[in-house]
């Protein structure tokens, strides 16, 4: 049998890149099959772009203000991810709706991280919201990205327990210290060919 090769990834960042660090770092260490082929944000300032350069990826800025529309500046993002010819489109921090440009050029193969346990507390402020709304167990999600925020296939979650001693801050950390392990470990289940969609369900198959 053939060895699998690598994994490409396009990352799509919007803010500093704590989530692409930790696929960087996955990769490095040997627990990650992939490559990061290029990081795009819609922030020129973005340090996750330079998180990217220091990796060795290509670093790519699509301004918004650069485009007549949102048609276009997603139509921007589909071309560079093209080009880079990424296989799975990674959305670490990238705060935008993704458009139907890209989402239809890479069906099923766009992904995204979440610090709720959806359908629970969609939205920017997951963890606040849960934390607020008193729930006693949150935690984080990675799921196929649709045209809807939030929404689409559930691949994986990990539940993380709200204590009593817990702030916003302390569960804050909680969250994003699952999330740096929970994402680089289902790019590895999509890197062995292990995830199986059924309709709205995502199958995990055994390892090898």
């Amino acid at each position: 049998m053939p060895e699998r090769r690598p994994l490409k990834l396009g990352v799509l960042v919007s803010g500093s890149g704590t989530n692409l660090q930790a696929i960087i770092d996955a990769r490095a260490d040997g627990s990650l099959d992939a490559d990061v082929a290029v990081v795009i944000s819609d922030k020129a300032d973005a340090y996750g772009l330079e998180r990217a350069r220091q990796a060795g990826s290509l670093a790519v800025h699509v301004s918004r203000a650069d485009h007549t529309d949102a048609s276009a500046f997603n139509a921007a993002i589909r071309d560079a991810l093209v080009a880079a010819e990424v296989d799975f489109v990674v959305m670490a921090g990238y705060m935008r709706l993704l458009g139907r440009e890209v989402l239809a050029a890479f069906p099923m193969r766009v992904l995204n991280i979440h610090p709720a346990l959806l359908p629970s507390f969609p939205g920017a402020h997951g963890i606040g919201d849960a934390f607020v709304y008193g729930v006693k167990l949150t935690g984080v999600t990675v799921h196929f990205a649709s045209e809807v925020f939030d929404e689409g296939p559930i691949i994986a979650q990990v539940p993380v327990r709200i204590e009593e001693s817990d702030t916003l801050e302390t569960l804050e950390s909680k969250i994003h210290a699952i999330e740096h392990v929970l994402y680089p470990a289902t790019l590895q289940l999509l890197a062995e060919g292990r995830v199986r969609i059924e309709g709205r369900a995502v199958r995990i198959l055994p390892g090898g």
